[in-house]
């Protein structure tokens, strides 16, 4: 098989039995894809791929001056995946777990709106919009209930239950959880369901449409967002309010577990990185109301 025949059999594996959603599994498309022109380009197959030309490769992703650490973590993830399959299919003959080591990250903190951000934003909505019933009701899914963009834009209908309070969002691994509905998230999205979206020529039962009735799409939403945001001292994308939703939560007192479930992270060690701004939270309030440490 060929070097692109391989990455189809792959790509097919991620999606029918593991149920990757298409968004992810472009993601490792993309990279590998990059993999395989390196490979082209120094004149490699799979086959005779040794576990220097592995390493050569990371270097030359980690030595392009564009690509932060967290970018070369994820190629190495996605390499990772790739050649376990290809050992297991015996197109390839070694495994690379003891041969690859995982680049270190810098740690970073997700950026952060404040809670008048956010009040200041569906303020702008109201100003602004031509769609302010719609534009509310999503940065409603992003922030009150802590969607991913992808959950947001794809929500049905039939997965909200308003008698209950209940959203029940389908993330990643195609695994569908248990989001509770605010009141203010509640009478948005009704004001949005029940009024401008029903004189929409509707071909969808996504909640969130554009103006034609179809599903509203992710550059359409960062457009909404960005148009909404833009006087804001920090860039604001869609992932940001679901950050923001977890740090408030966390903030106010909410168990991390709980945190976890509501966020749909399969591990828990994902959802702590919520901790260390729960630090520096707690930091700034100490430095600004004990008198030993009081700021002017």
């Amino acid at each position: 098989m060929t070097n692109d025949e391989i990455l189809d059999s792959y790509l097919a594996h991620l999606t029918i039995e593991k149920s990757l959603s298409r968004t992810t599994v472009e993601s490792y498309a993309s990279d590998l894809k990059q993999f395989l022109i390196w490979l082209d380009t120094n004149k490699l197959n799979l086959e005779n791929t040794s576990p220097e030309n592995l390493n050569d490769f990371l270097n030359d992703i980690a030595a392009a001056s564009e690509y932060s650490p967290t970018t070369v973590a994820r190629h190495f993830s996605s390499l990772r995946g790739f050649l376990t399959y290809t050992y297991r299919m015996q197109f390839t003959p070694f495994l690379t777990d003891a041969m690859l080591s995982a680049p270190k990250l810098i740690r970073y903190l997700p950026q952060c709106l404040s809670e008048d951000d956010i009040t200041l934003i569906f303020e702008r909505i109201e100003e602004l919009s031509l769609q302010a019933q719609r534009d509310k009701a999503l940065i409603e899914l992003l922030y009150s209930a802590g969607l991913r963009i992808s959950e947001a834009l794809s929500l049905r209908l039939q997965d909200v239950d308003f008698e209950n309070d209940w959203l029940t969002p389908i993330g990643k691994g195609n695994k569908q959880r248990l989001v509770p509905l605010g009141a203010s998230a509640k009478q948005n999205l009704l004001e949005w369901i029940n009024g401008d979206r029903k004189k929409l020529d509707i071909k969808s039962d996504c909640i969130i449409l554009n103006p034609r009735g179809k599903p509203l799409s992710r550059m359409g939403a960062w457009k909404i967002i960005q148009r909404f945001t833009a006087d804001l001292n920090c860039k604001v994308s869609p992932h940001t309010f679901r950050h923001s939703f977890a740090t408030h939560c966390l903030t106010a007192g909410m168990d991390l577990r709980i945190l976890q479930e509501l966020l749909g992270h399969a591990d828990l060690t994902t959802t702590q990185i919520y901790t260390h701004l729960q630090r520096q939270f707690l930091q700034e309030e100490h430095k600004r109301f004990h008198p030993r440490t009081k700021r002017d």
